[in-house]
């Protein structure tokens, strides 16, 4: 596929339409929808993401370690997965998952998380394992690729040196390889896997869902700017404007490594430095050096031809949980609304209504322990139909209650659920 320079690309002065299709002509039907998506993807590849391989036919796992934890209810084990482009002990890639599981004979739904380095342990593990009846399989990101300007030379880059990826498409990978592991273990429901991560982690998380469709739920928690959030709109729990969040422009600056080098032509950058040219002291020089006043500023986001919302809509018909809190500002909360809304435009087209969640909290930038039990909650309803638990859920912006008076005192006046004040466009009926 071609895709145009960024000189020759025009200014989108609102979310742009994602049924749109290169034509200039718009999706109607499902049908040209599945061809279109493919379309999306391959945009996001070339402008942000970077290429991945195809998936590799030799990944398989070792069992290292098992033992009953939880009074016997559960196993922790760990587990070495390796794979590459063939079967050369230098090609080859490993990565270190530990799993948690309930001890049944059932098949369980599992949950694959991408972890910063050092961390380990969901904090809410026990009642999620015992309780709710699910695996979680953790995995270091940084098994495969360093989360510094060493990505570049980590050990995806080096068995896979011909592709453009960067660091959160390798970081992805991790998911997909995982869920290869798992098709061939006796107590994984394929049917109900989950893809989760924090912060940088929750970037992941999307991505992976985009690329890897047996993902059924994606739960995302403060992903921000590349993740959940906006880049052609930013602010705080005060609306648009306010407070300071992370642009495409800073993202590039300070982790030039974890996206492609055409994604660091936008945005306001204050550096010129690339995923190849970038130094180990390079961000902290720059630091010092950022003139905070253009610091969170947009500048030419408006010539990307996709938003965040795009990175959303191609998970749809899937399930969607974006988790943020209102006090963490750089991760733009105001714009990881907009973004969800213009959304559900595409999961309501494909008869996926209810399946694009957000939960919003109190709180700053943190995988809360009751934020994994929202999780939980919402994946219940997904896979089984189970009745939420709690109200702090959104899954719908265009159904107001009409046995509450506050829906009919919002009767003729602008209401949040129906008003965009983003996008002009709507689903095609």
């Amino acid at each position: 596929m071609n895709f145009l320079p960024k000189e020759e690309l025009p200014r989108i002065c609102e979310l742009p339409d994602p049924f749109l299709k290169p034509d200039g002509s718009r999706v109607k039907t499902v049908k040209e929808w599945v061809s279109h998506r493919e379309y999306l993807k391959e945009m996001l590849a070339h402008y942000m993401y970077g290429h991945m391989p195809p998936a590799p036919a030799n990944t398989r796992g070792e069992l290292l370690y098992s033992r009953r934890i939880y009074g016997g209810k559960a196993l922790a084990e760990t587990v070495r997965i390796t794979f590459g482009p063939d079967d050369e002990p230098a090609h080859q890639v490993s990565m270190l998952v530990h799993i948690t599981r309930p001890s049944c004979e059932e098949k369980v739904p599992v949950i694959t998380w991408n972890q910063f380095k050092g961390r380990y342990g969901c904090p809410e593990e026990e009642k999620l394992v015992c309780g709710y009846g699910y695996a979680i399989a953790e995995f270091d990101k940084e098994d495969l690729a360093a989360d510094s300007v060493k990505a570049m030379e980590g050990p995806l880059a080096k068995a896979y040196p011909e592709y453009d990826w960067g660091a959160i498409a390798m970081w992805s990978w991790g998911h997909s390889r995982i869920i290869d592991y798992l098709a061939k273990a006796d107590y994984a429901d394929m049917d109900r896997l989950v893809a989760t991560g924090h912060s940088r982690g929750g970037k992941v998380a999307l991505c992976a869902a985009i690329y890897d469709e047996r993902i059924a739920v994606c739960a995302a928690s403060g992903s921000g700017c590349g993740g959940a959030g906006c880049f052609r709109y930013l602010g705080g729990r005060l609306g648009e404007g306010t407070g300071c969040c992370e642009s495409a422009g800073s993202i590039a600056d300070f982790f030039p490594f974890w996206w492609n080098d055409e994604f660091g032509k936008y945005g306001l950058r204050q550096s010129d430095v690339t995923r190849k040219t970038m130094k180990e002291t390079d961000i902290f020089s720059m630091m010092k050096s950022i003139d905070m006043e253009k610091l969170g500023r947009v500048k030419d986001e408006e010539q990307l031809p996709f938003d965040l919302h795009t990175v959303k809509a191609l998970i749809a018909p899937r399930a969607l949980l974006t988790m943020d809190g209102l006090g963490d500002t750089w991760a733009n909360p105001y714009g990881t609304q907009i973004t969800w809304m213009a959304a559900d435009e595409v999961y309501q087209f494909l008869g996926a209504d209810g399946k694009n969640a957000l939960h919003i909290r109190e709180g700053g930038h943190e995988y809360k322990g009751s934020d994994w039990l929202v999780a939980a909650d919402f994946c219940n309803m997904v896979f089984y139909g189970k009745k939420q638990n709690t109200s702090l859920i959104a899954t719908s912006y265009e159904k107001p209650d009409e046995s509450n008076p506050m829906s009919a005192m919002m009767a003729g006046k602008m209401d949040w659920r129906s008003d965009r004040l983003h996008y002009s466009w709507r689903r095609p009926e």
